[in-house]
C-alpha cells in the first residue's frame, strides 16, 4: 500500500514550465516587419507591431551598436549607465535586441513623435494557477527644445480585446514607467499575475504580452526603448490522482501480497 501511494505522491507535484522565451539572438538585425515576411520563425509565432509614424522605428540592433554604449557628452542618448560599458549584454553581433522609437544611431534623430507597439502571443499550459512575466529594458528620453513633455512605456498582459494599435493599453500592468523632459530609467523587471486576474482569452485561446512606447506628439522629448530576454514561466498545479488509480494501485498490492502468501503455504 505504501509504495502505490508514493508513486501517486510523486505524479502529482507541481511544474514550473515556460511559455515564452525570446532573446532575439535567432534573428536578423533588421525591421520587425520585414523580419516576419522574410524569417518569420525567428520570432514566437503571431508577433506583431505596430507604429503611427515611421515603421523603421521598431527594430532590432547588435550588442555592438552605438545605442547600446554610453555617450559621455550627453548620457540620455544611449542606453548604457556608466562609463565604458554597455546595456544589453553580450557586446557582440551574436547578441541582438528590440528598440522602439529610434530608427538609428543614438537618440538624436528621427522620429520625435508617435506610438509603436510590440507583442508575442502566449498559451496557458493546462493547470496553469500563475505566470512569471520578466524581461530587461531601459527607456531614455533627452530634451530637444524648450518645455518638454512626458512619454511613456508600457508594458501588460491581454487576452481578449487585445489590440496592437493601442499597445499601452492592458488588462494587467506589469510596467508602467514615464518620463518627463529627460532621463532614464531601466529594469530588469520581474512580475507574477494570477491566473484568476488574466481574465479570458482572445478567440485563439491566446494572451498578448505587449510593450507600448508614446513619444509625445509636442516632439520637445526625444527618447527610445530597449527590450531583451523576454520570458514567461508558468506555475501548473499537480493533476489530481483520480480514485480509480488508488483502487488499482491498491488492488495490486493485495494481490502480490495474496500471492506470497500462497507460496510460503
Amino acid at each position: 500500500m505504501a509504495s502505490a501511494f508514493c508513486f501517486a505522491s510523486v505524479s502529482a507535484h507541481a511544474t514550473t514550465t515556460t511559455l515564452l522565451d525570446e532573446n532575439f539572438d535567432d534573428a536578423t538585425n533588421t525591421t520587425i516587419q520585414s523580419l516576419l515576411s522574410s524569417n518569420p520563425a525567428s520570432l514566437p509565432t503571431g508577433t506583431t507591431w505596430s507604429s503611427t509614424t515611421n515603421a523603421n522605428s521598431v527594430n532590432l540592433r547588435l550588442g555592438t551598436d552605438t545605442i547600446n554604449t554610453y555617450n559621455s557628452g550627453n548620457p540620455l542618448q544611449r542606453f548604457a549607465i556608466s562609463s565604458g560599458t554597455n546595456f544589453f549584454l553580450s557586446a557582440t553581433t551574436a547578441n541582438k535586441f528590440l528598440v522602439m522609437g529610434d530608427d538609428s544611431g543614438q537618440l538624436a534623430g528621427s522620429p520625435t513623435a508617435g506610438t509603436f507597439g510590440f507583442a508575442t502571443p502566449f498559451a496557458l499550459a493546462v493547470g496553469t494557477t500563475d505566470i512569471t512575466v520578466s524581461f530587461d529594458w531601459v527607456f531614455s528620453a533627452l530634451l530637444l527644445g524648450s518645455g518638454g513633455d512626458t512619454d511613456q512605456f508600457s508594458v501588460g498582459v491581454t487576452g481578449n480585446g487585445f489590440n496592437i494599435n493601442t499597445p499601452l493599453v492592458s488588462n494587467n500592468a506589469v510596467l508602467n514607467q514615464s518620463i518627463a523632459v529627460s532621463g532614464k530609467a531601466y529594469g530588469p523587471t520581474s512580475l507574477n499575475i494570477a491566473v484568476a486576474s488574466l481574465g479570458q482569452a482572445d478567440a485563439n485561446g491566446q494572451y498578448w504580452l505587449s510593450f507600448g512606447y508614446l513619444e509625445n506628439t509636442s516632439s520637445q522629448t526625444n527618447g527610445a526603448v530597449g527590450i531583451d530576454n523576454i520570458k514567461i514561466t508558468a506555475n501548473v498545479a499537480p493533476v489530481p490522482v483520480p480514485g480509480a488509480v488508488w483502487l488499482l494501485g491498491s488492488g495490486l498490492v493485495g494481490l502480490v501480497g495474496l500471492q506470497r502468501r500462497k507460496q510460503i503455504a
